[in-house]
């Protein structure tokens, strides 16, 4: 997967589509009324090559040499799991110049993808050798009958296809796996999940059985001194999870401290999500950032390059090194299935983060569920150094770019109503001292080149809908201790105070207004750069694009929240700084919040809920993470979002978390 040394060597390099941002391919469109295939099916690719190589040498690379390769079950041995390959065409090779897309008379949305590419990905020395010429290429499907008949035998809506390149005189072919997903469906109705924040490192799984030893080591003890085992906390040995909808109410408690794996918490997922692709409830994937929790990794592992081939290896359902030590082949830490869905990824400031931190310093070991003492007599084996975990920048995101998706800012059109924007949010900014200090850092945001992009994009999606996808959010309040109590003053409550105080009604009925920027600060923990120019450009007050999009998905906080965004006419104030160095800012636009994904749940008839949700958009649905959980005093267990699209509109956004599910304790099975 990684073996391919993607510097050497003259062949030129398919790098979209790749893992992170597929080809969704719909052999309806192809379709003449009676259901036979009329036209050409193809799927275009961005290549890159060397300098000194023409059109006529690429040709060359890509005769008889290149396949698509399906997907046909989700475990048992990697080569099993796939279909006989399929060989494509290459038919046309046009070279992609460098230029500015905001200098071309007619805008494309290819030109805006390869001017993203050209402006981050090639930015950085040597990434992929001294390829550095863009071209995009049509590869035609021309052996269509074969896919057919895939279809014929699967009940499935969709089947995943890897793209295959036999490099000539190499041993390993070049493999962009879930590159293309071909769909036999109508696009008025499908499902996706939005997912965030995994944080996945090799050393979660090292905590685990860190934790598992532990209790382990305990009973042994007590077995050999004939004293009684069942007072030692078993929970860790005990404790498995599932995703379910909404909470698992009666035990928060338990689940606040529930010793999480980050890395099975993806693979629970794509449990989940298999089981959904095969009952067609699931089209595709959004995950908004965080992917890893930092580059390197930590501790004593040499069977991996680094955290995004641990993180690749988990959604290719791949185990390396089970054999050798620290032996981790318990069912935990296997990579049992691979994922069945296509994936469109973001990064967050994690993924540009090198080295990891300390889970002992502070409450760092809350996000993982633990206690000081499940922490105690942990090491990283590799030095913690503090520095080069806050050292952030773009060359960290090499392999993200070779392995999982060239670009970090994107377009994806689903159907012919539906447009999703991918932004990349940036790293961690130290601009506001305030939010970092308070261990909630913003982001550095978004560059000027990056609003051109989002205008560039909602002008080419004309009076579809718009999804706005990134990593952190737009608004995020600052709700300490301090604050809660003076609100709990304010509303004159005689109990605890709880964000539903915060809804809009119950605000009308505290304070005679709806609007939240009136009381709290909401740009602490979000993105620093063109943050009002964004917000007006949702709202549709920007001087340059004049409509709302529809919705805005993020994470960044694990927090679950949900706001809806109005453009104002009487504008609020907020102080950025501390009491002695007060920084001003306006807030270009009405924030409201309130449980919405109840009230979208609430409507019977669609066109209903079509002029509703025309007249409150947008809505801002910030989910929990798929990893850590906050530290905040609202506490959400590990989960995601599933959202429903019918007839064109969206009619639910619906919670799923992760469940605890507490088994019998088996001795004999478990200190096996």
């Amino acid at each position: 997967m990684f073996g391919l040394n993607l510097k050497k060597g003259k062949y030129p390099i398919i790098i979209k589509p790749n893992l992170g941002q597929p080809v969704l391919l719909n052999l309806r469109d192809f379709k003449d009324s009676s259901g036979k295939i009329q036209k050409r099916v193809y799927f275009e690719a961005l290549l890159i090559a060397l300098p000194s190589q023409d059109i006529k040498d690429l040709f060359r690379y890509f005769h008889r040499n290149i396949f698509i390769q399906p997907i046909l079950k989700k475990s048992g041995k990697f080569s099993d799991r796939r279909g006989k390959l399929i060989p494509i065409e290459i038919s046309e090779i046009n070279e992609v110049p460098e230029s500015d897309f905001r200098d071309l008379p007619v805008l494309e949305r290819d030109e805006c993808i390869a001017w993203d590419i050209y402006n981050n990905l090639l930015e950085i020395e040597n990434i992929f050798g001294k390829r550095e010429v863009l071209f995009e290429a049509v590869f035609e499907i021309r052996e269509i009958r074969k896919i057919e008949r895939l279809f014929e035998d699967d009940s499935k809506d969709f089947i995943l296809f890897d793209i295959v390149h036999d490099l000539p005189n190499r041993t390993e072919n070049k493999v962009n796996f879930h590159s293309l997903a071909i769909y036999n469906k109508e696009w008025n109705d499908f499902r996706f999940i939005h997912a965030s924040d995994f944080h996945i490192a090799r050393r979660n799984d090292f905590i685990s059985k860190f934790l598992k030893d532990k209790a382990k080591d305990e009973i042994r003890r007590r077995q050999a001194k004939g004293k009684d085992v069942s007072k030692v906390n078993t929970f860790i040995l005990r404790r498995d999870f599932e995703f379910k909808e909404e909470f698992q109410e009666k035990k928060q408690n338990q689940l606040r401290e529930a010793r999480y794996n980050f890395n099975y918490s993806l693979r629970k997922l794509i449990e989940f999500v298999n089981e959904c692709v095969e009952t067609n409830q699931l089209d595709f994937i959004l995950m908004t950032g965080d992917l890893i929790d930092y580059l390197q990794i930590a501790r004593g592992n040499y069977q991996y390059k680094n955290n995004y081939e641990v993180f690749v290896s988990i959604l290719l359902g791949i185990n390396k090194g089970l054999d050798l030590p620290p032996y981790l082949s318990q069912e935990e830490y296997l990579n049992k299935e691979e994922i069945l869905a296509p994936v469109f990824t973001l990064v967050g400031n994690h993924d540009y983060r090198h080295g990891h931190y300390s889970i002992l310093v502070g409450k760092t070991k809350k996000v993982f569920g633990m206690t000081r003492k499940d922490v105690k007599g942990y090491y990283d084996q590799k030095f913690f150094n503090y520095l080069d975990a806050l050292n952030s920048q773009d060359k960290y995101l090499r392999d993200y770019f070779r392995y999982i998706n060239p670009n970090l800012n994107f377009h994806l059109q689903v159907g012919e109503h539906y447009n999703f924007i991918f932004l990349d949010t940036g790293q961690d900014s130290i601009a506001d001292m305030h939010d970092l200090l308070k261990g909630g850092p913003s982001t550095k945001g978004l560059k000027d080149y990056q609003i051109d992009l989002l205008r560039a994009y909602i002008r080419l999606s004309h009076d579809e809908n718009v999804i706005v996808v990134m990593h952190t959010p737009p608004v995020a309040p600052s709700l300490g201790r301090i604050k809660r109590w003076r609100l709990k003053r304010k509303f004159k409550l005689k109990r605890k105070f709880r964000w539903s105080d915060l809804y809009e009604h119950n605000l009308k009925n505290y304070v005679g207004s709806g609007r939240l920027e009136k009381l709290l600060n909401l740009k602490y923990q979000t993105i620093m750069y063109n943050w009002a120019t964004f917000l007006k450009i949702c709202v549709g007050s920007d001087k340059i694009i004049r409509r709302k999009v529809d919705l805005i998905l993020c994470g960044h906080a694990h927090t679950l929240r949900e706001f809806r965004l109005k453009e104002a006419k009487e504008k609020e104030n907020i102080n950025l700084g501390f009491y002695l160095f007060p920084i001003i800012i306006n807030v270009p636009c009405e924030v409201y919040t309130n449980n919405y994904r109840a009230i979208f749940k609430s409507f019977r008839d669609p066109q209903e809920l079509q002029i509703w949700d025309d007249v409150n958009k947008p809505f801002i649905f910030q989910t929990q993470a798929i990893g850590p959980v906050a530290l905040h005093y609202k506490f959400a267990p590990p989960g995601f979002r599933c959202i429903t699209i019918k007839e064109d509109e969206i009619m639910s956004v619906g919670i799923f978390s992760l469940h605890l599910v507490e088994k019998e304790l088996n001795l004999e099975e478990v200190m096996d």
